[in-house]
């Protein structure tokens, strides 16, 4: 009887120090990646500007798998939306325009299984032709344990995606080549 006071003492111990750890960890991760491009950045911003064309380039919409998109709303429009749905019925998301910064696009980002999140695109000009561009996403943790150690992850998982997305960018417009550091 007195080990299995000592085995459910130490468990007891080792959930309260994963609580308290993971209450210290932050309550968001900030992910961003970038590449710079020989472009225009007033080039690049109508590009990206374009929602209706996003399904042909974004990596979370895959179209060779089936999916039903509907746009809502008008491009460039605070509130307009880009929704995606599996014929499967397991995937499905939306991504929403938010509004413009002088050098950004604001976006929110609704995906199955996800956090809501919040991010964009900054886009700034190096130099003559040449444009940077910058894909973020701020995503929020809830206060259990388990999601806070799981955001360690999140920077090298959804930091990938959003590199594939620059890069089918790239290839869609067929026009932006990436520079070589």
């Amino acid at each position: 009887m007195r080990y299995v006071k000592i085995l459910l003492t130490g468990l007891a111990g080792l959930a309260l120090l994963a609580v308290v750890m993971g209450l210290l960890m932050p309550s968001s991760v900030k992910i961003t990646r970038g590449i710079i491009v020989d472009a225009d950045s007033a080039k690049v911003d109508r590009s990206l500007m374009q929602m209706n064309e996003w399904s042909k380039w974004m990596p979370w919409i895959d179209t060779a798998s089936g999916i039903l998109i509907q746009q809502q709303g008008a491009l460039g429009v605070a509130g307009s939306a880009l929704r995606w749905k599996s014929l499967d019925g397991k995937r499905e998301g939306a991504i929403t325009f938010k509004g413009r910064q002088p050098g950004s696009l604001l976006l929110a980002y609704d995906f199955t299984g996800m956090n809501k999140a919040e991010g964009g695109f900054r886009i700034r000009k190096i130099s003559e032709g040449r444009t940077e561009v910058q894909w973020f996403m701020e995503y929020p943790l809830k206060w259990y344990p388990w999601e806070r150690f799981y955001g360690i992850f999140l920077d090298s998982m959804i930091g990938a995606v959003l590199e594939n997305g620059l890069q089918n960018l790239i290839r869609f417009t067929g026009e932006y080549r990436p520079v070589d550091s």
